[in-house]
């Protein structure tokens, strides 16, 4: 498979712990952010070859991982109507629903198709003018601007068949409650 093997360099990794095994003269508490960040963590044993004076924290959460069962629900909804092509990142095809996920709703007939760039929509409009084109726009900050962009250009063009389902979420404000709360022990992110 494309882009799995080819960041598995063992001789590589045992490099990387090692360096940080000689750098780290203190105790370090670190907080990951990302779900993902915290699931490739976990499965590849990660945290066990750190040295025990840094201390790994599972965090809030990106976007994708905090984004409400509802939105999630709305989405599959949307989805599964017979006039909608249902665009999104790849990432949120498996966030499970109350019931499903968008993979499932996929594989029982739903038109969901992945985008690496919002602006891929457009395309995909001109290509469908009998269809409405629903993004599902889940992101942060570095990810708002696209969005927008997307929604900026489609107006620039006339496009009408287009539609977003909008689940932004700030990051810094979590992450400054965690810096500026008394009991705090995190020192990185």
């Amino acid at each position: 498979m494309k882009h799995l093997n080819e960041y598995r360099d063992a001789k590589l990794a045992a490099q990387i712990i090692q360096e940080i095994q000689n750098q780290t003269k203190n105790n370090w508490t670190i907080m990951e952010v990302c779900g993902g960040q915290t699931h490739t963590i976990c499965q590849y044993g990660i945290q066990d070859l750190l040295p025990a004076s840094i201390n790994l924290v599972h965090g809030p959460g990106c976007p994708v991982c905090v984004t409400p069962l509802e939105q999630i629900d709305k989405c599959i909804a949307i989805a599964k109507q017979p006039d909608v092509i249902l665009c999104s990142f790849g990432d949120m095809l498996r966030v499970p629903g109350s019931q499903s996920d968008l993979l499932e709703a996929r594989a029982n007939g739903a038109d969901v198709r992945i985008v690496y760039s919002p602006l891929e929509c457009l395309k995909i409009c001109t290509e469908n003018p009998d269809k409405n084109i629903v993004f599902f726009a889940v992101g942060f900050e570095t990810t708002a601007p696209a969005n927008a962009m997307l929604a900026w250009q489609a107006a620039k063009q006339n496009i009408s068949n287009l539609f977003m389902l909008v689940s932004h979420v700030t990051v810094p404000p979590v992450l400054e409650t965690v810096l500026n709360n008394e009991n705090n022990l995190v020192q990185a992110f």
